[in-house]
């Protein structure tokens, strides 16, 4: 006698099934192709994309592969591309290095998730999130950088932002962020000046396409102390050189 669990069994065909798809699927041609009732395909989306493991399309409303599946065990091999730029930014300063990519919850409203890391077990942070974590735009670098230069990016969603006052440095309205967003725009990079937590400092810059769109935000971060030791402004310069490189090969 089976013991499968029916809706976990219909949860991973249709994991499997956009896998096996490089474009986003509408609900109504993975209801056909798998034999599965319409109603059934949208509640299970419904709630793999609550979790992240799938993502929709708001343009087109079809459904492909969520960042918490793509990175699962560490197998994120559209993002292994960065690798080794993170790498050479990781000696140079021996701190945290994040890429992040923009993501846009169930309930519209901006986040910046993690798909690449490189890091250091001696220069283990109190606030060291993994792959695949994800943080509020509004006060981490990457984030500003996503919000900054992404295309489509809207006010109205932003004001869905429940601001979370982490410490007294955290920006904590929409005038504020928007203020923040054309600041980034201008000089090209962004800070978490202790915005999440006191002593933690991190510096982002976005990864542009050739239409000067962010594709990414490429990070570096470290106790406070430690980055004004190597200078703001060199680590800067280094992301932004680094981000230069990325994009010419994009």
């Amino acid at each position: 006698m089976s013991t499968n669990i029916k809706s976990v069994e219909r949860a991973l065909d249709i994991l499997l099934y956009l896998n096996r798809h490089e474009e986003p699927v509408g609900i109504s041609q993975i209801s056909k192709d798998l034999g599965i009732y319409k109603s059934t395909v949208f509640r299970t989306l419904q709630t793999l994309e609550s979790q992240h493991f799938v993502e929709q399309d708001k343009s087109s409303g079809k459904y492909g592969l969520g960042v918490i599946y793509i990175s699962m065990a560490n197998k994120i091999n559209k993002y292994e591309f960065y690798r080794p730029f993170a790498v050479r930014l990781h000696a140079e300063f021996n701190e945290s290095v994040n890429v992040s990519i923009l993501d846009v919850s169930s309930v519209d409203v901006y986040r910046s998730v993690i798909v690449l890391k490189e890091d250091s077990k001696s220069n283990i942070l109190s606030v060291s999130p993994k792959i695949g974590s994800i943080m509020d735009c509004y006060c981490s670098s990457v984030g500003k950088c996503l919000l900054a230069f992404s295309p489509g990016i809207s006010e109205r969603t932003l004001k869905n932002y429940k601001f979370i006052k982490y410490t007294v440095n955290t920006i904590s309205d929409v005038p504020a962020l928007l203020a923040e967003m054309k600041k980034v725009r201008e000089q090209g990079y962004a800070m978490d000046n202790e915005e999440q937590e006191i002593g933690l400092t991190c510096v982002g810059v976005p990864i542009l396409n050739k239409k000067g769109e962010a594709v990414a935000a490429i990070s570096v971060s470290g106790p406070t102390q430690r980055l004004r030791n190597h200078e703001i402004k060199l680590i800067v310069q280094q992301l932004k050189q680094t981000s230069a490189d990325i994009s010419g090969l994009l």
